[in-house]
């Protein structure tokens, strides 16, 4: 291991010679701040003594610029003795360029291209080696001159008008003028600045010359520009045939009707633009209503699909909900009227009248099932194309009538139905006529719900519900079948209780596909 005197020697020679060589170099730049003209360009020096460029040196000129109280610095221009490391900043593309040449000679000075008045600030040039490094700063003021131009406004009481406009200055410029002896014009003037996008500065002077200025001498207008200590100025001569000599009370004649043409112009012209702005706003507020109305009706058809859409989906899942209480359901042929006639396996049942000469149709057909008492219970009955026909549930006050045949009318009280006769549907809870149902029902679906305390009817073929009616009886309950009365010798047509399956029913059914005849629901 080295003597710890070894380490201390050694680092402090090499401290040594990074100082020998920082000394071996410097950098210059402009004592005093320099000027720039907008448009034009200017070289800021940088010199490198001696006059040398090593090749493990690195050149770096950036900006100082204030933003938001706080000081910032932006890349101007990057240079490295390697390619593709000659680079300029956002701001500077295509406008910075070194002297190539004079690099060997130490001249790192930049030139600046088409100055703007945002280009002024403090340059750092900035150069560095492995061993050491230099910076040394420039201030770069612009500045920015224009053409002065005077135009004659005409009479202005007893005397003549002028006007001075120049624009294109750089800093805020001072307008005066100048009288036939050399003096400045002690006269009341109006000047006015402004300054556009490229903050350079408009100027505009008025100023009225009485009768005793003119003469053979010019009177000028004179721009300065402070920082550049630079004038720009225009004359204009003056003689007293151009003042007026008439009668105060004309030429304020001439001037009040001067102004009412000029008002009656104003308003002429705003009024041809107020009825043109109406015009057009009227007709786009028409388009932007047509517009806006088809798209409300476009919404409204697609928000009425959609809406449809929900129904059905909401309708097949309440539906395919009760379904899924479907049990067995008989008829009792010990409860049936006797001109009624039930199948071997008591889930069909049909007219067949005893006395065939009878014309006079029986109006208390009805077979009854076997009672039940669940809360929850799901039942379909195949009325094919039948036009005429009742079913639902009865009371067990109803069903003894029944069984006694002690009816004499269709039960009213204690029954909970739906009836179709002629092709039209009615409730029998508020006897009154259904809505009339698109799609022809060859299959009735009955769901007893005694918590919800309804029962409902469904369109199995349309997966939907019918109607849907309030139970509140809470004893032992019957389903009960009411077929079309035959008439002469011909037997009525059937009514059948489905059995319950396990099979899912399509979209739409037919009467040739669900329990057609009564012999396919065995």
């Amino acid at each position: 291991m080295a003597p710890q005197w070894l380490s201390a020697d050694l680092l402090g020679i090499l401290i040594l010679l990074t100082h020998s060589v920082s000394e071996k170099f410097s950098l210059s730049g402009s004592p005093h701040p320099i000027i720039g003209i907008v448009g034009q360009d200017m070289v800021l020096p940088c010199q490198l003594s001696p006059k040398t460029w090593p090749a493990d040196m690195e050149l770096l000129w950036t900006k100082i610029e204030q933003t938001h109280n706080e000081a910032g610095y932006v890349n101007v221009h990057r240079y490295k003795d390697q390619p593709n490391l000659d680079t300029s900043g956002e701001n500077y593309q295509n406008r910075t360029e070194l002297f190539q040449k004079e690099l060997r000679n130490g001249n790192v000075s930049l030139k600046l291209k088409t100055l703007h008045v945002a280009d002024a600030g403090t340059y750092i040039c900035f150069v560095k080696s492995p061993a050491w490094s230099h910076e040394v700063n420039t201030e770069l003021q612009i500045a920015a001159v224009a053409p002065v131009f005077i135009d004659v406004l005409g009479p202005q009481g007893q005397g003549i008008g002028l006007a001075c406009k120049s624009g294109g200055w750089f800093p805020k410029p001072e307008l005066r003028w100048i009288g036939n002896k050399g003096q400045i014009l002690a006269l009341e003037s109006k000047v006015g600045m402004t300054q556009d996008s490229d903050h350079l500065y408009s100027v505009l002077g008025q100023v009225t010359v009485p009768g005793g200025e003119a003469s053979a001498a010019p009177i000028a207008c004179v721009v300065r520009n402070n920082l550049l200590k630079t004038e720009q100025q225009s004359a204009i001569h003056l003689s007293h045939d151009i003042f007026p000599h008439t009668s105060p009370w004309l030429a304020a004649f001439w001037v009040s009707f001067v102004l009412l043409l000029l008002t009656n112009g104003v308003w002429a012209f705003r009024g041809y633009k107020e009825k043109q702005n109406v015009s057009q706003k009227k007709n786009s507020k028409e388009e932007t209503l047509l517009s806006l109305e088809a798209l409300k009706k476009e919404l409204e058809s697609e928000l009425h699909d959609q809406s449809k859409r929900i129904e059905r989906l909401t309708a097949e899942l309440d539906f395919r909900k009760a379904r899924s209480y479907m049990e067995s359901i008989t008829l009792d042929p010990n409860c049936t009227h006797p001109e009624l006639k039930v199948s071997t396996d008591k889930r069909s049942v049909w007219n067949e009248p005893g006395f065939p000469e009878s014309t006079t149709p029986s109006e208390v057909l009805i077979a009854v099932g076997e009672g039940f008492v669940r809360r929850k219970l799901y039942w379909e009955v195949e009325v094919g194309e039948e036009p005429d026909w009742e079913l639902g549930v009865l009371s067990e006050t109803v069903r003894g009538e029944v069984r006694e045949a002690a009816l004499e009318h269709p039960p009213v009280e204690g029954c909970w139905s739906l009836r179709r006769s002629e092709g039209q549907y009615y409730p029998t809870e508020a006897h009154t006529k259904i809505q009339e149902w698109d799609l022809w029902p060859t299959v009735i679906g009955v769901y007893l719900d005694r918590d919800a305390e309804t029962i409902s009817f469904y369109n199995v073929n349309a997966l939907a519900d019918i109607l849907v009616i309030p139970f509140d009886n809470s004893e032992k309950v019957y389903p009960f079948l009411r077929p079309r009365p035959a008439v002469g010798r011909d037997k009525g047509k059937s009514l059948r209780i489905c059995p319950d399956t396990d099979w899912d029913f399509p979209t739409k059914l037919s009467a040739q596909t669900v329990c057609q005849d009564r012999d396919l629901c065995s």
